[in-house]
């Protein structure tokens, strides 16, 4: 656990470290950052959420809801890098 942890923290500092390497670049360091780091969401959002819907016993409703407000956050990123 503390190794995942470790590389864990070490993205986090990688991608400040991009971030700040990048500041001065406009919309160039825009185009690849902004779907990386959505990337970075998807993944998280689906590795919390998927397995906890094939362990739970929730209901159909319940199980619906979570992949909708799934779907809706992926929607959002979508809405905000078209309009950014």
């Amino acid at each position: 656990a503390m190794c995942l942890q470790l590389l864990t923290a070490v993205g986090a500092v990688a991608g400040t470290a991009c971030s700040l390497l990048a500041e001065g670049v406009g919309a160039t360091a825009t185009a690849w950052i902004l779907p990386f780091t959505a990337g970075g969401f998807v993944y998280i959002a689906t590795v919390t959420v998927l397995p906890e819907l094939l362990v739970g016993r929730s209901s159909f409703g319940q199980s619906l809801m979570e992949i909708l407000a799934l779907l809706f956050g992926v929607g959002m990123m979508v809405l905000i890098a078209e309009y950014e």
